[in-house]
């Protein structure tokens, strides 16, 4: 009879081997395929909605420094007129879990009831446990028509 068995040494020098060069393939073969360029679809924006406001059915807002509240989209959504051409549209949803904020004039602030999280006039948080700002919604105004343009 041969002796043809493999030592249990020559067997983990193969088996180690082969480890080891598996590992270094798999390596070469993630570094080669962050260096390949990435072939992307365009993202495309979203469709925006508008909602139009006609300000002389709105004397809220016939004055800078008035605001209003509307239900857009079943969100509601304040309005500030900030200068004489232009707004602010804000969500009034609390970014933490989704309750509606309290706008309080005197402390120009929102206010969360449910968690106690507060924003300033501009959405920016100014005390958690929300972490993320309101939504700000873009604007246009139209002076030949004296109407507000809310994008959503």
């Amino acid at each position: 009879m041969s002796n043809d068995k493999l030592s249990r040494r020559h067997f983990v020098q193969i088996t180690g081997s082969i480890f080891m060069a598996s590992i270094g393939i798999s390596t070469l073969a993630a570094l080669l395929q962050g260096c390949r360029k990435e072939e992307t679809t365009p993202i495309q924006p979203p469709i925006e909605s508008k909602f139009t406001i006609k300000l002389s059915e709105h004397p809220e807002l016939a004055q800078v420094g008035g605001f209003k509240v509307f239900n857009i989209n079943s969100t509601p959504v304040i309005i500030f007129r900030t200068g004489q051409t232009t707004f602010k549209a804000l969500s009034m949803i609390c970014t933490h879990q989704g309750c509606t904020t309290n706008w309080v004039n005197t402390a120009q602030q929102f206010q969360c009831p449910c968690h106690g999280s507060k924003f300033d006039k501009d959405g920016k948080v100014i005390q958690g446990p929300a972490t993320q700002n309101l939504r700000t919604y873009t604007t246009e105004y139209k002076s030949d028509t004296n109407e507000l343009i809310i994008y959503f």
